[in-house]
């Protein structure tokens, strides 16, 4: 059980570092990508059902898992937290790489 719930929280860290770089690449500005994070840990709580589809896992080739004890409610909140850490992960690489400056050259400035 503890390794389906450690799964959907490492994928929505994951979720969440790519749509801040993402909403970064295409913005260049922190207040957006933020905004955009926090929407999304809204929609999950309000419109994910907070359930484990067991077919998908019996269909892939897994085994049953036994019932968890997270409410539905808890495991929503679980995706949204992972989401907020991925993205402030993110968010602390960027700082890194604007203190070196990687993030103010432009790419490919060499290119005629």
């Amino acid at each position: 059980m503890i390794r389906i719930l450690s799964i959907e929280f490492l994928l929505m860290f994951v979720v969440g570092a790519i749509s801040f770089r993402l909403v970064w690449a295409f913005t260049g500005k922190m207040l957006p990508c933020w905004i955009t994070i926090i929407l999304l840990a809204v929609l999950i709580l309000l419109f994910v059902p907070g359930h484990i589809d067991e077919s998908l896992i019996v269909e892939f080739g897994g085994k049953l898992p036994e019932k968890y004890p997270l409410s539905p409610f808890a495991l929503n909140l679980l995706r949204s937290a992972g989401l907020l850490l991925g993205a402030g992960l993110a968010a602390i690489v960027l700082g890194k790489r604007k203190a070196i400056g990687l993030e103010d050259t432009p790419p490919y400035d060499d290119f005629p």
